[in-house]
């Protein structure tokens, strides 16, 4: 069901509920008053008759009682009778039907008193609301009157008042249905947008101008996760635009050095050994760039779970793997108070190893690794980064003028990036004072109480 009959439909629902209860309320409030009604009109008349003295003394010869009112008196009274305290009766009303006497009318008889009893009796299929008074003589009256008219009126109270709920519920459904229809329009017409960019793949396409509110709040959402997927396919456009012009140089390499050795005319051992190792070291090159792509172009974020881990035990692990790697001097500096960041360690050591790399790739000297609270740099004594290339260095594929004859693939720093960006940090490549770059970045610290673990 559309969530435009839903809310249709709950509210003819809610006003079905508001309209029984009122109707039910109505309907027994009219006929507790029309009851009442015609409880007094009895009371009244049997007390505006009074009690007299029977002129004649009492009952006649035949047995007739003189003690009847005159029917004038207790009308609209249908039926009237009185109940000796033996307990026979007699009508006072010609035409009028037997009410039938219970042993409570026949004890008011007998008792007297001031007790009146009120009950409701049928006689032929016709209800008649009775009222038993003690009369004059020791005797009780009776008088009744029919409940038809009330029984008439409340008919029709039932049925204008189910004509009123219908009417209602059919104006709470048609409001529901209006309402609807208005809430569900900027809703459909971010479906539609949805469903165009789902067939056209189009991400550029613009969103509907919803106002604020819930559906707004919603719009706004589906507009940043679409410009984030159109982002997210930039990048991956230009990572595989990149990727296909990294490849291509060993590719051609490849095919250069295995034409020279499908050559009709043998080469010699040196010539063959150096056409192999060309093929040995551009085979080495696809592998990194290949496993590099792998790494950037692959999320792997929830692969592992932040873990609080301590910086000098981070660097100085890294650093004994590179001096053992690559003979070359490198030092560990904890200056100011060394943190233990939250990150998840197998990639903050890829990071930190990456930017020992590339420092150990240009710079022939020493090699600092310098730790201040959560904030890890690498400094050397190279060349430096020229002003040009400062802004790019952690871009994807990009190498410096001079280090493209180098071996490398451009992607080790823009790693770097990716990872510290994700664990929420920062990065930063500058020029040292005294010669050499510096190239670090900043993690997020652990909250106090965490013990850090080491790095594998």
């Amino acid at each position: 069901m559309s969530l435009r009959w839903r809310i249709a439909l709950g509210l003819a629902l809610i006003a079905a509920l508001v309209c029984a209860l009122g109707a039910t309320g109505a309907y027994l409030t009219t006929k507790n008053q029309l009851e009442n009604s015609i409880d007094d009109s009895l009371l009244a008349r049997v007390q505006g008759a009074g009690s007299r003295p029977d002129p004649r003394g009492g009952p006649d010869a035949i047995g007739r009682f003189a003690g009847c009112p005159p029917p004038g008196l207790v009308q609209p009274a249908a039926a009237a009778q009185i109940i000796s305290t033996s307990g026979v009766v007699q009508a006072c009303i010609d035409g009028g039907p037997n009410l039938p006497v219970s042993s409570a009318d026949r004890a008011i008889a007998r008792e007297g008193g001031s007790r009146a009893l009120l009950h409701t009796v049928t006689v032929n299929a016709t209800r008649y609301r009775v009222l038993t008074v003690p009369w004059q003589d020791g005797s009780a009256l009776q008088t009744a009157r029919s409940l038809d008219e009330t029984q008439a009126v409340l008919s029709s109270l039932r049925l204008q008042l189910l004509a009123l709920s219908l009417v209602g519920i059919a104006a709470a459904a048609l409001l529901g249905w209006a309402l609807a229809r208005r809430i569900v329009r900027p809703i459909e017409r971010l479906r539609d947008t949805a469903e165009r960019i789902a067939r056209t793949q189009d991400l550029e396409t613009p969103m509907p101008d919803i106002a604020g509110g819930e559906v707004g709040s919603l719009a706004t959402s589906f507009s940043t996760m679409v410009d984030a997927l159109a982002v997210s396919k930039r990048q991956q456009q230009q990572l595989v635009t990149d990727a296909s012009h990294e490849l291509r140089t060993p590719l051609t390499s490849l095919r250069t050095n295995a034409e020279l050795l499908d050559r009709a005319e043998p080469l010699n051992p040196a010539q063959t050994q150096q056409a192999v190792q060309g093929i040995r070291l551009e085979v080495n090159e696809l592998t990194d760039l290949v496993s590099e792509l792998v790494e950037l172009a692959t999320d792997r974020a929830d692969d592992e779970i932040p873990e609080p881990v301590s910086l000098p035990v981070l660097a100085d692990d890294i650093a004994e793997r590179a001096r053992r790697r690559t003979g070359r001097d490198i030092t560990v500096e904890a200056g100011g108070r060394p943190a233990t960041v939250l990150v998840r360690p197998h990639m903050a050591e890829r990071a930190l190893t990456n930017l020992v790399d590339n420092a150990a790739k240009y710079s022939p000297g020493p090699i600092a690794i310098v730790i201040d609270g959560c904030r890890i740099e690498v400094r050397d004594d190279g060349p430096g980064i020229g002003p040009a290339d400062q802004p790019h260095v952690f871009d994807r594929f990009y190498r410096s003028a001079e280090a493209r004859t180098e071996p490398g693939s451009g992607l080790g720093l823009a790693i770097v990036k990716q990872i510290v960006e994700r664990h929420g940090g920062t990065v930063w490549a500058t020029n040292r004072d005294g010669g050499g770059a510096a190239v670090g970045f900043e993690l997020p610290a652990a909250t106090a109480g965490t013990a850090p673990v080491a790095p594998s």
